[in-house]
């Protein structure tokens, strides 16, 4: 059910560095500890790390999705952790999917929310009836923003844009110069173009504002 990309991903957070023995020295303040003994030491403090890992297509990775849905893991070491190299990266992973974890947390806002506000739309809007739906929305137009904007910037650094490997296609069309082009010979590939001369600088996310009301003040 999941892609190896975002197993893989979890994993790397999980299972961090080449075991306790490859511990590295902090040059700044000389102590030295390793990925593993710091996972170790997060399990002992009850803190539980819980990785957002999102493949390039938007799946999201199986800690993600229980955390939020409600998904059920089927296997107890998904991530294929040594358990004799890395024993503690192994617990944390399996505590992440333990009963010792919140999971399904936006079903459970929307409850919450239901029970408080019976009769009030989440983000005073139909569109966003409760919490579970906005959350869903504002960070599947994030997830499609940054997606977007690496492939964007991407394709600037392929200067006159993709290489043609096939014959002129007739079928594109471009309103703007009143012709047929190619594909690639567009207005938006040479604003991409004229957009990465203007600036070297990535396009990053700006605070859109909202009259969706915070989390935080949702008490159970």
């Amino acid at each position: 059910l999941y892609g190896a990309m975002v197993i893989a991903a979890e994993k790397s957070k999980f299972q961090r560095g080449r075991a306790t023995s490859k511990a590295r020295t902090c040059r700044e303040t000389g102590i030295t500890i390793s990925g593993e003994e710091i996972i170790e030491d997060l399990y002992n403090s009850k803190m539980q790390l819980i990785p957002f890992a999102i493949s390039p297509l938007g799946l999201f990775g199986p800690t993600m999705n229980r955390f939020l849905y409600g998904k059920t893991i089927d296997s107890n070491n998904i991530h294929n952790i040594n358990a004799t190299t890395f024993p503690h990266a192994l617990k944390m992973a399996n505590r992440a999917s333990s009963d010792e974890v919140p999971s399904n947390i936006l079903e459970r806002a929307n409850d919450i929310w239901r029970r408080q506000h019976p009769t009030e739309n989440f983000d005073l809007s139909y569109k966003s009836p409760n919490p579970s739906t906005y959350y869903t929305q504002q960070f599947g137009r994030d997830i499609c923003f940054a997606t977007g904007s690496a492939s964007l910037e991407a394709i600037s650094l392929l200067g006159d844009g993709p290489l043609i490997k096939s014959s002129r296609n007739n079928t594109c069309y471009n309103d703007a110069l009143n012709l047929f082009t190619n594909c690639t010979d567009t207005n938006a590939f040479r604003r991409i173009n004229e957009g990465n001369a203007e600036s070297s600088q990535p396009t990053m996310l700006t605070h859109v504002s909202t009259y969706a009301h915070s989390p935080d003040n949702l008490t159970p």
